[in-house]
């Protein structure tokens, strides 16, 4: 009976894991909402071809400990693309974190703020939003987040 559980279950595992291989990376759009505090407003967009567009709604500089201001050298339409390693790890961290499987908590409540993701992969849309992540996708949000604070954007005056 052990054989055939520890069969069933590798099976399982190599079809999973097979399955997250075929990744059709299409687009992924990035949003982060207000908080009761510092945190910074996005919406960010990357396509397959690595092209991103950024809207950095609300972004805020330590003016003096414990006092932030609006950084309106951040704030406003970005536009560039993301370095081919970059690109890589975002597609990884997609596949690491079984996209088709994973799902966010639905808690829109409170202080913090909202990240909501939507990918399109393999012909399809998946819808993610919570206030609380998952920890396996905390990886991904972190790459999120990176390209929306450090990537070498130039500003637009095109809105999206």
């Amino acid at each position: 009976m052990k054989k055939i559980l520890v069969f069933v279950g590798a099976v399982f595992l190599f079809f999973g894991c097979k399955k997250n291989e075929h990744l059709q990376f299409e687009k992924i759009i990035f949003h982060t909402s207000f908080c009761m505090g510092e945190c910074p407003t996005y919406h960010l967009e990357i396509d397959k071809s690595k092209k991103v567009k950024l809207y950095s709604e609300q972004v805020y500089i330590e003016h003096d400990k414990f006092m932030y201001e609006t950084d309106h050298s951040k704030v406003g339409y970005f536009t560039g693309a993301i370095s081919d390693s970059i690109y890589s790890m975002l597609v990884k961290e997609l596949k690491k974190c079984g996209i088709d499987t994973l799902t966010f908590k639905d808690v829109t409540c409170c202080d913090g703020s909202i990240k909501t993701i939507i990918v399109y992969y393999n012909g399809r849309r998946k819808y993610l939003k919570s206030m609380d992540t998952p920890e396996i996708a905390i990886p991904l949000i972190s790459i999120l987040y990176n390209i929306c604070e450090k990537s070498n954007l130039q500003r637009t005056e095109e809105k999206f």
